[in-house]
């Protein structure tokens, strides 16, 4: 296909490897035979942590880069989908370190008074996981109940439609992060400074959890989502319930990101643990640590002698 290609119906930017128009799902004509054919490539698959990562016969990987564990092969039947542009790390191997042990020193009363000297790193991996960033504009048609223009009923329905633009609308497409890792990292990326990938990087670059057959839907999923939330301070009323949305895109275009992420895994006494630190903000930890379940304990007694308490006292009265 070639560059700036657009649907022959609505207009719409069509990109390469398009089976349908993002916009009206007209199917988009094969290219001739004799046209280059997209490589169907092998995707290694981690058999612990489902992680995606194409592989690299330079490293001969055999492992996870994720959590060290074997890796499965799959066979794709759609084009493998690459990222084009990346953010750069601003946050070094040093400075993840230190957000750790400040996370593990600040993790609360209920947390081992040993953590922060006894956890024990284990690796530290650089990884840029995979998104999509959406610029599109729709119309969006609305549906609530709320308290607006209720008499005797405690609810009223209302509708309407607003025309909505969705600037870098980044939705996750990682497996190696869980989708709430990626919600908690995507606030704080800061898009103006995206580059190329470079062919020769060291971070691991992973690959996109779904094909370009499956892209689609978690795009719309993404739009609807977040045309939801804009929808709600439109609907009159102080209370409201089921806010449903239809959203009808006149325009979308779709770009394939890299986002920079520090995997950190360590050990406290035996057991093994994750945290995840923002590759451009290091003050953005997050992750699972040890509870202390002596203390746990002791919060649960003093709760039910203070209910037992109150259930005597109640009783005597």
């Amino acid at each position: 296909m070639s560059a700036g290609a657009t649907c022959i119906r609505c207009r719409g930017a069509l990109e390469e490897g398009d089976l349908r128009c993002a916009v009206c799902a007209l199917p988009v004509p094969a290219p001739p035979a004799s046209a280059e054919r997209h490589t169907r490539a092998q995707v290694l698959r981690c058999t612990d942590c489902n992680a995606a990562i194409a592989f690299s016969p330079a490293h001969q990987a055999p492992r996870c880069a994720f959590c060290g564990a074997t890796m499965a092969i799959e066979q794709l039947v759609d084009p493998l989908e690459v990222a084009t542009e990346r953010l750069p790390f601003g946050v070094d191997r040093d400075a993840a370190v230190a957000s750790l042990r400040g996370w593990l020193r600040r993790r609360g009363w209920f947390a081992p008074k040993a953590l922060h000297d006894e956890a024990v790193l284990e690796s530290f991996t650089p990884i840029s996981w995979a998104a999509w960033v959406v610029n599109a504009q729709a119309t969006v048609a609305w549906t609530a109940d709320s308290d607006e223009g209720a008499k005797r009923s405690a609810w009223a329905p209302h509708a309407g439609q607003l025309p909505m633009r969705f600037d870098s609308l980044i939705i996750p497409a990682s497996r190696g992060l869980s989708l709430e890792e990626c919600r908690l990292l995507v606030p704080y990326y800061d898009l103006r400074r995206k580059e190329p990938v470079p062919a020769d990087g060291d971070e691991v670059v992973e690959s996109f959890d779904a094909q370009r057959s499956a892209a689609r839907q978690h795009v719309q999923r993404a739009i609807e989502a977040s045309a939801r939330n804009r929808v709600e301070p439109h609907v009159p009323g102080r209370r409201r319930r089921n806010v449903h949305v239809a959203c009808l895109l006149q325009g979308q275009t779709t770009s394939r990101i890299a986002l920079p992420a520090w995997v950190l895994a360590y050990r406290y006494r035996g057991a093994p643990y994750r945290a995840i630190v923002h590759g451009q903000r290091p003050e953005v930890v997050f992750g699972r640590s040890p509870l202390d379940w002596t203390k746990v304990a002791l919060v649960a007694l003093a709760v039910v002698a203070v209910v037992t308490a109150i259930v005597i006292a109640f009783l005597a009265a």
